[in-house]
């Protein structure tokens, strides 16, 4: 390749949910914690204000918030969480960061007292979305411009409201899985499908969110940037297992098979999180683009010290070191871009 210039930028979303039960020691049955934003969020930017990019610059972050129907209930309000999380929040845009939207299709069983995901009153998740929005914006104007949604889910309503509401951006692709509910499982959360999406950012189909427009196909104004996957054969079986066991689901080795995807947060441990840092190589060596996003994301309760043997604060910062090296050594600039950005930058 022969362009003046070649830049990987960088978006890191964090989807700012709270602790989970089970993952780290404060999170209660009765209540919800948040000591993954109140403390790990400062030791995540402490920790990694000496990493540069090409330009000098420190990290920036997508703070994806969570503003919706579960928030509403048992915290009062929709936007309890900007208020609560106001002083830490405006800090953090003043170093640069930009405050997005994280908003779960949570809704509470009234008769049975539990929260499940709903995917199918698009009526109640259009108005949800509408409502969760409006408060958003009495209370941060401007905001929201980068969405992120809870499960990664879309359907062609959803995806329509965010353009309809002025989202530049979505990255809730992970193009090659889907987790589809059927009748049969028990389940109650964690559905979406994304296996026909390409791994290259596209503008939505109004005929399909999943991919972009065809032929004489609309398609809608916000950009899709789907988040950094492995093509990797071998992990791709790995992840196809672990979704088999997930969702109790045969079909899940079917579609790794026919389509390899490997997926992990940036705060995976390395050894787990290098089939991401291969693709990237390949990907870099074989780039059509001068320029290219690199999306990836994580959760606050994986900066605290938790129970998991998957995820950690320091794996964050070494998976950063090794993806600027990668660029090095592919003669590609690195440059930590906020998610709102990449629509003047990056061609589909």
């Amino acid at each position: 390749m022969s362009w003046e210039k070649r830049t990987l930028h960088i978006i890191i979303g964090c989807d700012t949910d709270p602790d989970r039960r089970g993952f780290v020691d404060s999170a209660a049955d009765e209540a919800l914690s948040w000591r993954g934003m109140s403390e790990g969020i400062p030791l995540l930017k402490e920790m990694v204000e000496d990493l540069k990019d090409s330009d000098g610059h420190a990290p920036i972050f997508s703070w994806l918030l969570r503003v919706d129907e579960q928030i509403r209930i048992l915290h009062g309000e929709y936007g309890w969480v900007l208020e609560n999380f106001r002083r830490l929040l405006l800090d953090l845009e003043s170093t640069g960061d930009e405050l997005g939207w994280h908003p779960h299709f949570y809704r509470l069983d009234e008769e049975k007292k539990n929260w499940y995901q709903e995917t199918d009153d698009v009526d109640w998740q259009t108005r949800m979305l509408q409502q969760a929005y409006d408060a958003y914006m009495n209370i941060f104007p401007g905001r929201a411009q980068s969405v992120r949604m809870g499960w990664d889910f879309h359907n062609n309503a959803t995806m329509r409201k965010l353009d309809e509401l002025g989202a530049r951006v979505d990255f809730s692709a992970v193009p090659g899985l889907s987790t589809k509910a059927s009748s049969s499982r028990k389940r109650s959360h964690n559905f979406y499908d994304w296996y026909v999406s390409p791994r290259e950012p596209f503008y939505p189909s109004k005929a399909d969110y999943r991919r972009g427009a065809t032929g004489s196909e609309e398609s809608l104004s916000i950009l899709e940037l789907p988040n950094f996957t492995s093509t990797s054969f071998v992990w791709g079986i790995v992840s196809g297992l672990q979704f088999m066991r997930k969702m109790n689901d045969i079909s899940q080795i079917l579609r790794a098979i026919r389509c390899p995807t490997y997926w992990i947060n940036l705060t995976g441990k390395p050894k787990l999180f290098s089939p991401i840092a291969s693709q990237l190589k390949k990907s870099l060596k074989r780039a059509k683009q001068p320029e290219l996003p690199f999306v990836t994301y994580f959760h606050p309760d994986e900066l605290l010290d938790n129970k998991s043997r998957l995820y950690d604060r320091q794996s964050l910062r070494t998976n950063l070191e090794t993806i600027i090296k990668i660029c090095g050594d592919e003669n590609y600039a690195v440059r930590f871009s906020r998610a709102r950005e990449i629509p003047s930058v990056v061609q589909t």
